[in-house]
């Protein structure tokens, strides 16, 4: 069936509303077919260059090649199709193609150049700077190891003028370090990059930073390599989009000493070989994986178990660390060579060899931000920090693993937030090793609540998720978790949050929780169409109507009333004002004067609506009494704005003189603080 063009919107905008992944790609892949069927060829365009950016760093390069492909030939035939920023657009994402080609073994690299050429010419005609077909070409030149070639071009870009189409600020920088540290040369890496180590794009500085860490362990900076590390890591290990860069710090681990550490990362991120579509990145990480492997087995370690690839079921099978690495090792031949065969060189089988055996560069870093912290830290925790010593000397790693929680307990107030979520996370780590489930369990609420004060909505989810999974975890645990994790969704997400909230609290016997929760995915929803928002009404209704005989009537009172509000809010939002009017009328009835107050301000400013001015004003003047100040403003706008609409603007000059009244707020269209939903 043809779908009309508000429905083409409707379906590409829930897409972009999914979260990053093959379901989401799947879904603007179907709105953009749709699009086509229906010969909405401005809309197809359209669809296909904001869904070029999900494609590429959702990990999905082949649908970004043929979205791109088809939008440029779309773009060739009619350049007014996306109007006057479409040339723009298409010039950008030039280079995430051009940049992508190179990674996969099967396209050929005439038709890489044949790209870049294209962008090229483009670029010329449209009087740009070269600056970013430049960096590319010393990319490409890279990767198939012509490194006169590279050389020239580095030096071409460097000294070309930057402009619109450059790449960003950082990103340039990030590169030009890997190019130094292909070559060898840290010193220059570091003096490049580390001017925007702080700096933030789309994938920064979580790159700049691993550049940074490689070059600094190659100097002899341990301690700076470390806290890079820490930093960068924590950042990428949700995003499937770093694999490679991953691979990075593999190699950092597995030089340093550190891989029983590296088997912990390449045990968590081995499942995402299988989900990755880009064949070079596959190669980096699988490379980097054999170095850490090669140091396990020559330390005497290769019979120590390790989680596996996963199966056709999803289930990882146990195998070992020789017989991991004996698995992986033709991976990397076989992807190597295929790279091989296609640029005409042997240059990334020599790279993937110098991976897997390059030698040590220290002996032993302290990764331990317990270890490696400043003068500071180490005072604070010295005991703690002493008996963890002495328990992993006697080889009591699950004495030690508790001194490690301790310490995170300790430190969870620290001003540097790293420091914070370094110890707790190594806590978690010890004790999962130790299989302590109960103290794993809190050092897991710890860190999901570090995150979550600091803002790290990847990183809290995935705890998270650990601790939802958790048998142990009581209902009204899990409720609480749910509640506080709502604050970093939005919209219909965080509503249907709050709904799962309650019915964890239900579970637990807490109807006025249950009741609270229900309210709060009704605030949540509202303006987000949810489908469920009056099903979850009605609920939230019935729990209200039936107050248990143990609870406080005054708090159920007030929450019953809070509810009325929410309503009033979630119609007014389906523009169904009697009913909203209804319901904000019986919050007016609460006993508590902040959400009296907010009720009648809603009511006032609803009979304005209805153009029954008289009779909002003699509301909003009944309602002044007892309202807080917030509300006392809004009442005396409605006073104004009422008296005006009856003609009596003497008296609405007064109104507005005596209270010190605006311009935009007597203009503003009555949209303003609603109930807050974390209250």
């Amino acid at each position: 069936m043809t779908m009309s063009e508000q429905q083409l919107r409707e379906a590409f905008g829930a897409a972009m509303a999914m979260p990053d992944g093959p379901a989401q790609h799947a879904a603007l892949d179907g709105a953009i077919r749709h699009a086509d069927a229906a010969g909405e060829a401005k809309i197809a365009f359209e669809f296909r260059i904001q869904a070029i950016q999900n494609f590429r760093f959702g990990g999905d390069d082949r649908r970004a090649f043929l979205a791109f492909s088809l939008a440029l030939a779309a773009f060739d035939r009619d350049p007014e199709i996306g109007g006057p920023g479409a040339e723009h657009s298409i010039l950008w994402r030039f280079k995430w193609i051009v940049n992508a080609l190179p990674e996969f073994p099967d396209v050929p690299l005439d038709r890489t150049y044949a790209v870049l050429d294209d962008m090229r010419a483009r670029y010329l005609r449209g009087g740009h700077s070269l600056h970013a077909v430049h960096q590319a070409r010393w990319q490409i030149a890279l990767h198939v190891g012509d490194l006169d070639t590279a050389a020239a071009s580095y030096h071409d870009m460097i000294t070309a003028e930057r402009d619109g189409l450059a790449n960003c600020s950082v990103c340039v920088p990030s590169a030009q370090a890997w190019y130094w540290l292909t070559l060898g040369r840290p010193k220059e890496a570091i003096a490049i990059a580390s001017p925007f180590a702080d700096s933030w794009c789309r994938t920064q500085p979580e790159r700049i930073r691993t550049n940074l860490m490689l070059a600094h362990l190659h100097t002899g900076d341990l301690r700076k390599a470390a806290e890079l590390h820490r930093a960068a890591y924590r950042v990428m290990r949700t995003d499937r989009l770093h694999l490679s860069a991953l691979g990075t710090h593999l190699t950092f681990l597995g030089r340093s000493g550190n891989e029983l550490r590296g088997l912990d990362l390449l045990e968590r991120h081995l499942p995402w070989l299988d989900g990755t579509a880009n064949p070079y990145d596959v190669l980096v990480f699988v490379s980097c994986a054999v170095l850490v492997l090669n140091r396990l087995a020559e330390g005497g370690h290769g019979d120590v178990t390790v989680q596996g690839r996963p199966g056709p079921d999803g289930r990882r099978p146990p195998t070992t660390v020789a017989a991991l690495r004996a698995e992986l090792l033709p991976l990397v031949e076989q992807l190597a060579a295929r790279f091989d065969a296609r640029n005409g060189t042997t240059y990334q089988s020599e790279l993937a060899r110098q991976r897997m055996t390059a030698p040590p560069l220290a002996d032993s870093l302290p990764l331990s931000v317990l270890e490696s912290a400043g003068k500071r830290t180490r005072k604070r925790i010295a005991g703690v920090n002493e008996q963890i010593a002495a328990h992993t000397l006697a080889g009591d790693a699950a004495a030690a693993a508790l001194a490690r929680l301790d310490a995170a307990l300790l430190l969870r107030d620290h001003s540097d937030p790293e420091t914070r979520y370094a110890a707790a996370e190594e806590a978690a780590l010890a004790l999962d090793r130790a299989g302590l489930a109960e103290p794993l369990l809190r050092a897991r609420e710890l860190l999901w609540q570090l995150y979550l004060d600091g803002g790290q909505r990847d990183s809290s989810e995935a705890v998270l998720e650990l601790l939802l999974a958790e048998p142990s975890l009581g209902a009204a645990r899990r409720a609480a978790l749910l509640d506080s994790s709502a604050q970093l969704c939005w919209g219909e997400e965080r509503a249907a949050r709050r709904l799962r909230a309650a019915d964890e609290h239900r579970t637990a016997g807490d109807p006025l929780a249950e009741l609270r929760s229900l309210r709060q995915a009704i605030v949540g929803a509202r303006g987000a169409r949810w489908a469920s928002a009056e099903q979850v009404l009605a609920r939230a209704d019935a729990v209200a109507a039936a107050p248990p005989a143990e609870a406080d009537p005054a708090v159920w009172h007030v929450e019953h009333h809070r509810l009325h509000l929410a309503a009033a809010w979630l119609h007014d939002a389906e523009d169904r004002d009697d009913a909203a009017l209804a319901r904000a009328e019986l919050a007016e009835h609460c006993q508590d004067g902040v959400v009296r107050g907010e009720a009648a301000v809603f009511v006032a400013w609803r009979l304005l609506r209805r153009d029954r001015p008289a009779e909002a004003e003699q509301h909003a003047r009944r309602a002044l009494d007892g309202a807080d100040e917030q509300d006392t403003l809004w009442l005396h706008v409605a006073i104004a704005r009422a008296l005006r609409a009856q003609g009596r603007d003497a008296e609405a000059d007064a109104v507005i003189a005596e209270h010190d009244l605006q311009q935009w707020q007597l203009e503003y269209d009555d949209d303003h603080d609603e109930e807050d939903d974390e209250d």
